[in-house]
């Protein structure tokens, strides 16, 4: 699994986020929501805090963003793009199935 993340969104999780101290970005499955198509009824929720039991990581630039284990089964067999959506003003997910 890769994760890219645009330079916009990267400035928006610079601003929004604290990911200082040692937090990261966390990436996990939410129950609701609307950000993501791969698995019905859940969305992404992002939050910032220290790794625990990460599945995998990936620094960019000065911020690390993560997966825990108990997360992993949601973000598994794809690669990821996190953009920034000016008129919305979040970030944006895509997905695409990871070659094998």
């Amino acid at each position: 699994m890769q994760i890219e993340v645009s330079d916009q969104a990267q400035h928006w999780f610079r601003n929004e986020f604290n990911t200082t101290d040692g937090n990261g970005i966390r990436l996990f499955a939410k129950y609701g929501g609307s950000n993501s198509s791969l698995h019905p009824g859940f969305s992404i929720g992002l939050v910032a805090e220290k790794p625990t039991e990460m599945a995998l990581q990936h620094q960019i630039g000065d911020i690390l963003f993560y997966v825990e284990d108990h997360d992993y089964w949601y973000f598994k067999d794809h690669d990821w793009i996190i953009d920034y959506n000016p008129k919305s003003e979040e970030v944006s997910f895509k997905f695409f199935e990871k070659v094998k």
